[in-house]
């Protein structure tokens, strides 16, 4: 079981903006119009802290954000099973899970290459009994052009979504809603949340695409519960 008190829960809710925030850009380059896939970079959300006890993850690109976080606030991890597959056979979606975490710089990892996604291994995993499991992914990018993640607009209440784990356990989830919603006005501690009902939580960008901000507008959030 993680747990978090006092500074850890600020240390949580700072990082979590910067997962929303930073859902743009990667350092490679800026995210993609859908016009300009082939010329530009996809979407980022950011890093893993120094020592945590889960197993290592690849370092990935991000976009600034301003917001710091303190990787001696973070929690221990305990070891236990990580996810390591989403499926969603209405999405024709079926890609691999790497546990990601926090940066140096304070901002969440994402596996650069947007046919895979990233598992928020600070919060809970699936399985848990409380909270919200969090899996953050890339929309598209300058080197891989389109991911699979563009399609989780097309998901409708009522479809299903499979999550296995490294002990070969497996989460089935139904979707209960998908929104887009402007990256400054998304509740963080409704998608971080860490002591209400299981749920599933999977962001990626989503809305328009701002050239001049060099990013998507929005965050497209679909949430699931167990089924």
């Amino acid at each position: 079981m993680i747990r978090v008190r006092g500074a850890a829960i600020l240390a949580m809710a700072a990082l979590a903006a910067s997962l929303l925030a930073g859902c743009g850009a990667s350092e490679s380059g800026s995210a993609a119009a859908p016009d300009e896939r082939a010329e530009s970079s996809g979407p980022a959300v950011g890093e893993s802290p120094p020592s945590p006890t889960r197993s290592a993850t690849p370092s990935a690109p991000r976009t600034p954000s301003g917001i710091r976080t303190r990787a001696a606030d973070l929690p221990t991890l305990a070891e236990g099973p990580q996810p390591n597959r989403l499926q969603i056979g209405s999405a024709d979606l079926d890609i691999p899970v790497l546990a990601v975490g926090v940066a140096k710089d304070g901002q969440m990892e994402l596996p650069p290459n947007p046919n895979t996604i990233g598992w928020y291994r600070f919060g809970p995993a699936p399985g848990d009994q409380r909270g919200s499991v969090v899996l953050g992914g890339h929309l598209d990018s300058k080197e891989y052009g389109k991911g699979p993640l563009v399609r989780l607009s097309e998901l409708e209440p009522g479809d299903s979504v499979t999550v296995r784990s490294s002990n070969d356990s497996v989460a089935t989830y139904r979707v209960e809603k998908v929104e887009d919603v402007r990256k400054t006005a998304l509740a963080l501690g409704q998608v971080f949340d860490r002591g209400s009902e299981p749920r599933l939580r999977i962001v990626t960008c989503g809305g328009p695409y701002d050239r001049d901000g060099g990013g998507y507008r929005d965050n497209l959030v679909v949430t699931a519960v167990p089924v």
